[in-house]
């Protein structure tokens, strides 16, 4: 502290001076935090101050208390902490680890922060009840929130925004004020853990095949796509095998029934063929389940079966006929018949 007249540093002093105003007690100290603090001096009195008395004994000196009030005069100081992570369509809390602030005139408690930009694909939440209130206000976007709701667990960022979107981060811009003075601007970086949340997709066309032949399945008639990043493993069941064929892994060494394999196996040079069995049919089909390890998803796969004339005809009916000179007779197939599988 300073005692200053006419705004000059000063170890003595007049009462004219105090008449005047020109005497200045000085607060030099710095920053003495929310509370009041006390302080004092000391004056001695002059010889010529004889006159001063208190209770008719001469005064030869005084104790001024002086009485320092706070003055909100400094903003708050924002550390973000450690990084914060939630998993992909999942919630988490932020706490003080995350997001602090220290003021020195101001209970940290009372320190409001306000989310200036907010995040793309999320937001952030206050589960606590509103004043007056038991509900829950969680699933509600907020726009600013407490330190003391930071420390009571109250906060949590919402991660919303992840169908058919695969985003691995996200953000919001925040400041923070006493009431009076605000921090500068922050930003709290949000990173996101991606999870198997996404269905996978059938693509297909119709299987074509010749009659008793073979058909590679490869992608270009059956296809499968998961949006989820990193791609999960997609995997085909046959849940209802063909009526008229199967399905099987061709080998070096011959052939094999399979009753699932999975998109890598079809995608270059696939070994995984449907074998017709030669019956005189026209069409054909399976049913088949595509998973990611999660999700499954059923669809079913027509086969169209172009004929052969492979088989030889077949007299079936050969009663001969007989006629008279000069007669006429309708021949039908109740005399003369022949059949054709084809």
């Amino acid at each position: 502290w300073d005692i200053l007249v006419n705004g000059v540093p000063a170890e003595r002093f007049s009462q004219r001076d105090i008449i005047d105003g020109a005497v200045v007690y000085t607060h030099t100290s710095g920053e003495i935090g929310p509370q009041k603090k006390e302080d004092s001096f000391n004056l001695t009195l002059s010889d010529m101050s004889e006159e001063w008395t208190l209770g008719g004994n001469t005064v030869q000196g005084v104790q001024v208390q002086v009485t320092i009030l706070p003055v909100d005069s400094q903003p708050p100081e924002v550390t973000v902490g450690e990084q914060f992570t939630v998993i992909e369509g999942d919630k988490g809390v932020i706490t003080l680890s995350h997001v602090s602030a220290e003021d020195g005139d101001t209970p940290n408690d009372d320190i409001l922060c306000t989310i200036v930009v907010q995040p793309t694909v999320g937001y952030l939440e206050n589960i606590s009840p509103a004043p007056g209130s038991e509900k829950s206000r969680a699933g509600t976007a907020i726009s600013a929130f407490t330190l003391k709701d930071l420390r009571l667990g109250h906060i949590y960022y919402v991660h919303s925004i992840h169908k058919n979107v695969e985003p691995v981060e996200d953000r919001f811009n925040f400041r923070c004020s006493d009431g009076t003075n605000f921090s500068q601007r922050h930003f709290f970086p949000i990173v996101i853990i991606p999870s198997n949340d996404e269905k996978p997709e059938i693509f297909m066309r119709e299987f074509v095949v010749m009659e008793g032949m073979n058909l590679v399945i490869d992608t270009p008639i059956l296809n499968a796509a998961d949006a989820d990043i990193p791609a999960d493993e997609l995997t085909f069941i046959i849940s209802r095998p063909p009526k008229h064929g199967v399905i099987v892994n061709q080998l070096t060494n011959g052939t094999v029934l399979v009753e699932s394999f999975n998109l890598e196996q079809i995608k270059e040079s696939s070994s995984i063929i449907y074998e017709h069995d030669d019956s005189e049919t026209t069409e054909d089909s399976f049913e088949v389940k595509l998973t990611d390890g999660k999700f499954t998803i059923k669809e079913t796969v027509l086969i169209m079966v172009i004929p052969v004339d492979d088989e030889t005809p077949r007299m079936t009916i050969n009663d001969g006929l007989e006629i008279e000179i000069m007669e006429t007779k309708v021949i039908t197939n109740k005399i003369l018949k022949a059949t054709d599988l084809d």
